[in-house]
């Protein structure tokens, strides 16, 4: 395959044309413009580059081409706890060499992979100006005609990134709006997603409406500048993810791929696996009473033998009744004030009788912490959070994605990989695949989820499916999933105790498959679960794969995932709205005859949304297994190898 099908000069601008490996996604490069088109059909054009530098003014204006090169690269890159066990870092490379107007290096960077098209900017220093300071970023993204876009609208720069999901078409998206990313885009034949990767030491990137097109929005700092580095700056890539199908999105390692790799050395230390998470059912230890209290040892001891008992590797222990965290802090509730510190253990948390019984056990001790007690000691902070025990921390309420806030974070993982402490971010950005360099990063929120049944109707089965090819598309998503109290839209009452979830049990079981979520929450509290029908599917699970296939897919519908661990399938599917029958292809199982159990809705009138029936069929590589869903239902299939 040819790299460049075309190379020409035009009036100074370089016109360039190049393919992906299997040669349907083709970028076309004209600067400061570019284009992409799939299958032949152009999906965005005149999309610009632009990137302003104080002191430089956009430097891609007036900007003169000096070198072109091009290259192929086709490498097997290993992905830890994730959609596969591998990606194959398979894309062609074009790199345009410019020279600004004030004679400073610009290189403009082009990988088109067979799911993506990704840029970003290199920009050298100058001998007289040590530091770099970006104005704004342009970076523009023009689809064609108009797709229904699955919008995020942001309130501000400031947020925890939990929000509804809206689908209108591409022309309806409010003006001039703040959106999040990924932004998905469906076309007739294609799906996008626009997104970043690498976000390292630079700002953020949300998207502002403006016209017929969505422009870069770097999130400023308290100066209004964007970015301010020493040296050279490297942008984190601008990321167009394109699939024929929706599905395929959600199967794309691209992200990952484009990430730095492993920073942290050995990783032979990092266990992800399953967490109890108290919090989200209100702390509750007997008869669906938060009582005894949560901090007791005696409430610490049953969620301990819960865990050990079903094979859930971690216990968290995190807030009291009044919110207030496990660290020492006079005032209560979750925000720090003048007294806490998180190196001290409050007073009534024996955490070290606590620690002792759950390693007796078998299980490891997770906590959480808020973002602004670490802020100012992370290093201090992290060496006591290894000597305390703690095995994975939940850092929340980071809310921001300014630059600041981004090299922040990248300062707790380093830390925390430094002291074999394993990471949860939550009021967070989407992923960016800094997992890859970081993989004692297991997990990321920013995502409106099951915590917000505790007060609100708002996680309806709609919305899930369309937060998953949303914000799903980014990396791995936690969701505080597992509650086992499902009810009817109609029957819904929100409840910070015990609280209830919209959808069918089934759905619920289905999630751990159709997540990716290596670090998932069991968040209901022991007796929700003891005798159960379905609990066994949350005992077995795995937590990452070998491999992934999306057979089904349609945002805010529908979503059917087959996923490999070792020689066993799982399969799962989660619906929206009425009751549906499925016919799922089995095309990946090997050549044989299979038995597979499966987990469905229970159908006979008066079951309920919690009803689990199980049945044990013979299935055939090849063939097809009807499901019927109920409404909001779903379902789950085990295929031994």
């Amino acid at each position: 395959m040819s790299v460049a099908a075309l190379c020409v000069v035009l009036a100074g601008r370089v016109v360039s044309a190049t393919e992906s490996p299997d040669r349907r996604l083709r970028l076309e490069t004209s600067l400061p413009t570019w284009s992409v088109s799939y299958d032949g059909r152009p999906l965005f054009t005149g999309n610009r580059l632009s990137l302003t530098l104080a002191g430089d003014g956009d430097v891609l204006d007036g900007a003169r081409v000096v070198k072109e090169s091009v290259r192929r690269v086709d490498r097997r890159v290993a992905v830890l706890f994730g959609r596969a066990d591998h990606a194959m870092d398979s894309y062609a490379e074009r790199r345009l060499t410019l020279e600004s107007s004030s004679r400073r290096k610009v290189e403009i960077v082009f990988r088109v992979y067979d799911d993506a098209v990704a840029v970003r900017y290199e920009v050298g220093g100058l001998r007289n100006s040590p530091r770099t300071v970006v104005i704004d970023e342009g970076t523009s993204f023009r689809p064609v005609g108009n797709p229904t876009a699955f919008v995020q609208y942001l309130e501000s720069y400031r947020t925890s990134h939990e929000h509804t999901v809206d689908a209108v078409p591409f022309d309806k998206v409010k003006a001039g709006a703040l959106l999040d990313t990924p932004l998905t885009l469906q076309f007739d034949g294609a799906t996008v997603a626009v997104t970043e990767a690498n976000l390292r030491r630079y700002a953020g990137m949300g998207l502002r409406m403006a016209g017929d097109q969505v422009v870069s929005d770097l999130t400023p700092r308290p100066d209004g500048t964007k970015v301010v580095v020493d040296g050279p700056v490297r942008t984190p890539w601008r990321v167009v993810l394109v699939g024929d199908r929706a599905g395929k999105l959600l199967e794309s390692n691209t992200i990952y791929c484009l990430a730095d790799p492993n920073e942290t050395g050995g990783t032979g230390w990092i266990k992800p696996g399953k967490m109890t998470w108290p919090w989200w059912n209100g702390n509750v230890v007997d008869d669906g009473r938060p009582e005894p209290p949560i901090f007791s040892l005696q409430a610490q001891k049953k969620y301990i033998d819960f865990a050990a008992e079903n094979g859930v590797r971690y216990h968290s222990t995190i807030a009291d009744n009044d919110d207030t965290p496990w660290y020492h802090q006079y005032n209560k509730g979750v925000v720090p004030g003048p007294s806490t510190d998180v190196t001290r253990v409050r007073d009534d948390l024996d955490l070290k009788e606590i620690r002792r019984y759950a390693e007796s056990k078998g299980v490891r001790l997770w906590t959480w912490v808020h973002s602004g007690a670490l802020r100012g000691h992370v290093d201090q902070a992290f060496a006591e959070f290894e000597r305390l025990g703690w095995a994975g921390l939940m850092v929340d309420f980071l809310d921001h994605d300014d630059q600041e806030t981004v090299e922040f974070a990248e300062h707790v993982l380093r830390a925390a990989a430094k002291h074999h402490i394993l990471v949860h971010f939550h009021g967070v950005w989407k992923p960016t695949g800094l997992q890859r360099t970081f993989p004692n990063l297991m997990n990321h929120e920013g995502a409106l989820n099951q915590e917000y049944m505790k007060w609100s109707d708002l996680v309806t089965p709609s919305h899930v499916l369309k937060t998953v090819f949303t914000r799903m598309v980014a990396g791995p998503m936690d969701f505080h999933s597992g509650g086992f109290r499902a009810v009817s839209p109609k029957d819904f009452k929100a409840k910070f105790v015990a609280p209830e979830v919209l959808g069918t049990r089934a759905a619920m079981l289905a999630s751990y498959v159709c997540f990716d979520n290596p670090n998932p929450m069991v968040a209901d509290y022991p007796d929700a679960y003891r005798g159960q029908p379905g609990f066994e599917v949350l005992k077995a699970v795995p937590t990452y794969w070998d491999e992934t296939r999306v057979l089904m897919g349609e945002p805010g519908k529908l979503l059917v995932t087959a996923r490999r661990k070792g020689k066993e399938w799982w399969v799962a599917g989660m619906s929206a709205g009425p009751s549906r029958t499925v016919e799922v292809p089995l095309t990946f199982l090997p050549p044989r005859d299979h038995f597979a159990t499966l987990w469905l809705d229970d159908l006979t009138p008066g079951a309920g949304p919690n009803g689990v029936r199980t049945e044990q069929v013979k299935v055939a590589a090849g063939g097809t297994v009807p499901v019927t869903m109920a409404a909001d239902g779903g379902f789950v299939a085990f295929v031994s190898g």
